[in-house]
């Protein structure tokens, strides 16, 4: 396991979450700061979009 820590060339945008309750998940939902569309995720975190890009979800309020 390698212990090297490889830095961000740039800094990842934070978009802010919206809770998205369907019949099966809850999911999330947020707009993406590269194309400007409706994403939806299972969960908060580190995220990659379906147009390529990674973002970091946060909830609103700040909630983990």
């Amino acid at each position: 396991m390698s212990t090297t820590y490889t830095a961000l060339e740039h800094e990842l945008p934070t978009v802010t979450a919206t809770m998205l309750i369907t019949a099966g998940n809850n999911q999330v939902t947020v707009t993406c700061p590269h194309c400007d569309q409706q994403h939806r995720h299972l969960g908060l975190g580190l995220r990659r979009s379906p147009c390529g890009h990674w973002y970091l979800v946060r909830a609103i309020g700040g909630q983990r």
